[in-house]
């Protein structure tokens, strides 16, 4: 590395800090049982795919690992090799985000996914809806049940805020900001 250039240093530093996160997404992952049932339900879509995460964060290894041999060595095409092995783990680290960030309301469960709708609370059967619908008292009494629930004010709710959203966030937005990084010290070696 040419004495005076800390952009390599710093896509180092940077580079450094987007992998702790990884691990500590991925640790946290493993001790809340996501590895298990990843491998017990491989269909399921809210599941991460093992195979997906494995080269996310082997790409990034091996990608990290060539950065530091550029910046030890200075060859230019080390830094070019990091970026080759950058660009798809980005990629893959992309097609994970819904699995790792948690979303404000509640996931549906698998069993009421496949569940029918009128085994599910607040869903009236269809026979039901057409035997109300066909006497004009029942229909009436319907459309007041329906605007009631639907015009009612919805109960208070205590926002609970949690940190661990900023986890998976900080760790994309180091990712690209070490991309970026990277990129312009690759030029720069060139």
């Amino acid at each position: 590395m040419p004495s005076g250039h800390a952009l390599p240093l710093y896509a180092l530093a940077s580079w450094l800090l987007t992998e702790l996160l990884g691990a500590l997404m991925v640790r946290s992952w493993i001790a809340s049982g996501g590895a298990r049932a990843a491998r017990q339900q491989p269909a399921d879509p809210d599941a991460m795919s093992l195979p997906v995460l494995a080269g996310h964060a082997g790409l990034n290894l091996a990608g990290f690992v060539c950065w530091i041999c550029f910046v030890l060595s200075g060859t230019a095409a080390l830094a070019w090799l990091a970026l080759v092995f950058m660009a798809p783990a980005i990629g893959l680290g992309i097609s994970t985000v819904t699995i790792w960030t948690p979303y404000p309301g509640e996931r549906v469960s698998a069993e009421s996914r496949h569940a029918p709708l009128s085994a599910q609370p607040g869903v009236m059967p269809e026979h039901e809806v057409r035997r109300r619908l066909s006497d004009d008292e029942l229909a009436a009494q319907l459309v007041n049940e329906l605007l009631t629930r639907n015009f009612a004010q919805p109960p208070a709710r205590r926002v609970n805020w949690s940190l661990r959203p900023l986890v998976p966030l900080g760790h994309g937005v180091l990712a690209i900001a070490t991309f970026l990084l990277a990129l312009l010290a690759a030029i720069g070696a060139t």
